[in-house]
């Protein structure tokens, strides 16, 4: 059978705005959130466990969060996500996918092997309460995991096999980090979910975390890796390999140039990496003013995944905490407005590029 070329049924993919917390004023509540997502026109939305969470204490002040062993205020929780399916059902949403369920795979110690498989199981319930069926699974950047991918693998795979059983049956969809500790590129995905083998078992690809790793260098003066030159042969391979039935979901964001000083600086007070400081305040919409200084070669990454034959949904994540950190009611509508619009912007360049090289 023919591959299919880059035109193949681009107007009709489905269209998802991810709701990120990392960035946001508190009072861009979930529930104004998704608000905003629908009347920009999206009919997906992402939720992160975070503003759920954030839900459940404006409803009892003393909510008591989920911990590393699934432990905690759970019948709050529940019920915040059964609102918000209500409003979703509401709205002509459908909530799309639950994140991010990170730091499961790879533990060496029991204990904490344990703790990872009974918080997986809370979050089973929260994902039904939501009426949805899916949960993303970003790569851990705990320290202490072994660096053995069959290990990962088999943790993910039993992951699969106990979310297979729920009803309904539950989807898994593996995000490298680039920050993670030993799954940090698109490759490192690919080839544990090879090793997962499960139908249920995919991948979030993300426009952000494949280019941050391999192109972007944000510490460098320039902004760019050492290995940019060979950026665009790892896309030609991403193109080639990777099974379009095992992407699940494709998230699309940009990358701002920003003071090494400053990012090391900011990274250091929170005590995390700076990739990890640089994707929770300077991720930004392909397309947006200049002032965000955006420089990732987004349409790159999403030709070269367009190339896998993939026809999926695409998700516009931000995070620009100097806008969204504002106490702005605006703030979200302003900003899922803009993804509509780049989401328009980006198919007409991929429309412009295949019209002057062909399928």
């Amino acid at each position: 059978m023919a591959q299919p070329t880059l035109s193949d049924s681009l107007d009709n993919i489905q269209t998802c705005y991810a709701s990120p917390s990392a960035g946001m004023h508190p009072s861009h509540t979930l529930p104004k959130k998704l608000r905003a997502i629908a009347d920009a026109g999206f009919k997906l939305a992402e939720v992160a466990l975070p503003d759920l969470e954030a839900l459940a204490t404006s409803m009892d002040a003393t909510y008591k969060k989920i911990d590393e062993n699934g432990d905690g205020d759970i019948e709050t929780l529940i019920k915040a996500a059964e609102g918000v399916a209500k409003l979703a059902r509401e709205l002509d949403l459908e909530i799309f996918v639950l994140h991010p369920f990170s730091q499961f795979e790879g533990h060496q110690d029991p204990a904490k092997r344990s703790a990872a498989f009974n918080r997986a199981k809370t979050w089973f319930r929260i994902v039904k309460a939501l009426k949805c069926t899916m949960i993303q699974v970003g790569s851990s950047n705990d320290r202490t995991i072994t660096s053995d991918f069959r290990t990962m693998a088999d943790d993910l795979q039993e992951l699969a096999d106990l979310g297979a059983q729920e009803d309904p049956p539950l989807r898994f969809a593996y995000e490298m980090w680039a920050w993670g500790t030993h799954v940090n590129t698109w490759k490192h995905t690919w080839e544990i979910c090879k090793l997962v083998n499960r139908p249920n078992f995919g991948l979030c690809l993300d426009t952000f975390q494949i280019a941050a790793r391999e192109y972007a260098d944000p510490t460098a003066s320039m902004g760019l890796s050492s290995k940019s030159s060979k950026f665009h042969e790892s896309l030609e391979e991403l193109s080639l390999i990777i099974k379009p039935a095992q992407i699940f979901y494709f998230q699309i964001s940009d990358g701002s140039r920003v003071d090494p000083d400053e990012l090391h600086s900011d990274a250091e007070k929170a005590g995390i990496p700076p990739l990890y400081e640089w994707s929770n305040k300077w991720r930004p919409l392909p397309y947006g003013p200049p002032v965000r200084k955006g420089y990732l070669p987004v349409v790159d990454v999403v030709e070269a995944v367009l190339r896998t034959g993939w026809r999926g949904p695409w998700s516009y994540e931000v995070f620009y905490a100097a806008d969204q950190a504002k106490d702005d009611p605006d703030v979200p509508a302003k900003w899922t407005q803009e993804a509509q619009e780049c989401h328009k912007k980006l198919l007409d360049e991929v429309r412009r590029r295949l019209a002057e090289s062909g399928p």
